[in-house]
């Protein structure tokens, strides 16, 4: 690769630009090609990155998922799904337990990615001496997953669908836009990924494939996403347990 023409940095840039959260990815000031002389990147690698780019469903795909999440940001803060959710009818206390598991699981699972003076701690810290590009990727992704797996496979089946379902046909708009989310193709694949597909980290985030290919979600995105659950999570948390506001 030319490390003068910086071919690695060029294609993570159109990758992150195409898929990544804002002001994800290296700068164009940095020279990638040059910071990484003799790493060795599988082309396999960067040949899903090309695919990604070159996938004109896979970016509908993507962009529907976002416009959802860019409307879903401003309704979730005016906390309009916290009060659609408590105008339907109370659900069974088994119910108020499970949205009280997935809220703690999904911040035990938030809580894993963890920083001292900068640094990821990790259980293997002093055990198992890895390289800190590697403890990085690994905290930061590990975590993603398991937070990722709690609200799309645990809660996406369970009360907090039926909730939202409930609802999206009261006529509730916000409820519709989480139900939108959801369902939407990009979200739906991450999920068929976690729950019976198969899933691997890359250069660039984490490879999700299922039975219609494979897709790369950046960290940054799949942290965006990972937030608006949460907060989706804890309104119908605080609805069912009739709190007019979170604490």
């Amino acid at each position: 690769m030319d490390t003068q023409t910086d071919g690695l940095g060029d294609l993570l840039r159109d990758f992150y630009s195409a898929y990544g959260a804002q002001d994800e990815g290296p700068p164009h000031a940095l020279n990638v090609s040059q910071m990484l002389p003799g790493v060795p990147i599988a082309e396999g690698e960067l040949d899903v990155l090309r695919k990604a780019l070159s996938d004109a469903v896979l970016r509908q795909q993507f962009l529907a998922c976002r416009a959802i999440l860019e409307d879903l940001s401003t309704r979730l803060t005016r906390e309009d799904l916290l009060q659609e959710l408590m105008a339907i009818p109370l659900p069974s206390d088994h119910a108020l337990e499970q949205l009280s598991s997935g809220v703690l699981w999904f911040a035990l699972a938030a809580s894993l990615d963890a920083r001292e003076m900068g640094l990821p701690v990790t259980p293997l810290d002093g055990t198992i001496d890895l390289p800190l590009p590697m403890r990085v990727q690994m905290t930061v992704q590990g975590s993603l997953v398991l937070r990722l797996y709690v609200a799309l496979v645990y809660m996406r089946e369970g009360v907090l669908n039926n909730l939202i379902a409930t609802s999206s046909r009261a006529g509730g708009p916000c409820s519709a836009s989480v139900r939108k989310l959801l369902n939407c193709d990009y979200v739906r694949r991450i999920r068929n990924a976690l729950s019976h597909g198969s899933f691997s980290a890359c250069l660039a985030g984490i490879v999700f494939s299922d039975d219609r290919g494979a897709i790369v979600a950046t960290p940054g995105f799949l942290s965006w996403l990972s937030a608006w659950l949460m907060l989706i999570q804890l309104q119908a948390l605080a609805a069912c347990s009739r709190k007019p506001h979170l604490s």
